[in-house]
């Protein structure tokens, strides 16, 4: 009697613990669904797209789809399909308190390297592409960019603090370096473009002044093109609501 009770006890705490070590993972693999990047620039960015049955791993620009699953702060995934060599890996892997930057070494390595960054959207892709962070106005009755020719897009932000000018060139120096990416722009479309069809797409952090404003738009004209399109956003035309691998469409008006 003693012994059939003591059997039913320690099957009742292996199966406590059984549920208390799935509930852990499937917490611990939560905090992994969406999108990581290292959005470093890099035409072939090390990527991880984390699904609750699959996952999506990019590495120099070759893609796989693997099954998944963690365990004691690793990652373990093999390729199902979409891949030119079958391959199992296994990561060790950490994430920062507010779940936003992944950390991950293969188990042979003693450091960590680059950070990999959790990306919501389109726009939250472009933002951590440029290195820069802005908060774009908010106006109605706006149009496409596309309606009236092509755009060069210039973007004026923030770096740590320092007002930062830049285009999607990860060369750029400042807004006197635009003027020769603007002609090498130019020169390389297919289409001729002149002042009729070619305009700059600027997209400039609310909270900078109407005068630094203006004196970037001269800057810019000073190219011999002046028609500028300023991009705003609103409820209807929200770069928020994108996913994070699709190409951005800007409204804004002319000015």
């Amino acid at each position: 009697m003693q012994d059939s009770l003591m059997k039913t006890i320690f099957r009742i705490i292996v199966l406590v613990s059984i549920i208390q070590s799935c509930s852990f993972s499937n917490k611990e693999k939560d905090k992994l669904i969406g999108n990581w990047s290292t959005v470093n620039g890099n035409s072939c960015p090390l990527e991880y797209q984390f699904c609750q049955d699959s996952i999506r791993f990019s590495e120099m620009c070759y893609s796989h789809v693997n099954s998944w699953y963690i365990n004691d702060s690793k990652i373990y995934h093999t390729n199902i399909k979409d891949s030119f060599a079958n391959r199992n890996y296994v990561f060790d892997y950490k994430i920062s308190n507010n779940n936003d930057t992944l950390f991950i070494k293969s188990v042979t390595d003693s450091l960590y390297k680059f950070p990999i960054l959790r990306v919501k959207n389109g726009f939250d892709y472009l933002l951590k592409n440029l290195r820069l962070t802005f908060d774009l106005p908010s106006k109605n009755d706006l149009i496409s960019s596309k309606e009236n020719g092509i755009g060069f897009n210039v973007y004026v932000g923030f770096r740590n603090g320092k007002l930062i000018a830049k285009t999607d060139s990860d060369k750029t120096r400042g807004l006197d370096e635009i003027k020769y990416e603007t002609i090498a722009f130019l020169a390389y479309q297919e289409t001729e473009l002149d002042s009729t069809n070619f305009q700059f797409n600027l997209l400039v952090d609310k909270n900078i002044s109407k005068t630094k404003i203006d004196s970037i738009k001269n800057i810019l004209k000073s190219t011999g093109y002046s028609r500028i399109f300023r991009v705003y956003n609103n409820e209807q035309v929200d770069y928020e609501k994108t996913d994070w691998k699709d190409e951005l469409n800007w409204f804004g008006v002319y000015e």
